[in-house]
């Protein structure tokens, strides 16, 4: 088996942040809380702070955001998905990654929105 290297590593966690094997890198589901904790109310919001959250932990593992090559993002309103786009397109703009986008029935309270990541390491 590959060799495992967890990023971030959170003492007593169920789950790591992120997960390098080989030149592949794999997050956990993000979602927008800040540094206090908090969920914004509006999906803009909560897009944008998903969006800064994964693009820290792909620079913590080595890479960037501009390595990823598949993005998984859940909404709670699919209505809100042309806002998500906005705001995804301001970190993605030529040879964007392959994405999905599905809508779920619940993400936790205030949770409008969750996104995953596969990226690779640079060359």
């Amino acid at each position: 088996m590959a060799k495992r290297i967890i990023i971030n590593a959170e003492k007593g966690s169920l789950y790591s942040p992120a997960v390098r094997v080989g030149n592949l890198i794999f997050t956990r589901g993000i979602i927008a809380k800040d540094e206090n904790g908090n969920i914004p109310a509006d999906i803009r919001s909560q897009a944008r702070l998903c969006m800064e959250s994964l693009k820290q932990l792909l620079e913590d593992a080595g890479t960037s955001i501009e390595h990823s090559v598949k993005i998984l993002a859940f909404v709670l309103n699919l209505d809100d998905r042309a806002v998500f786009n906005e705001v995804y397109s301001e970190y993605f703009h030529a040879d964007a990654p392959a994405r999905s986008c599905v809508a779920v029935s619940d993400l936790g309270e205030g949770v409008l929105l969750e996104i995953e990541c596969i990226a690779c390491m640079p060359d």
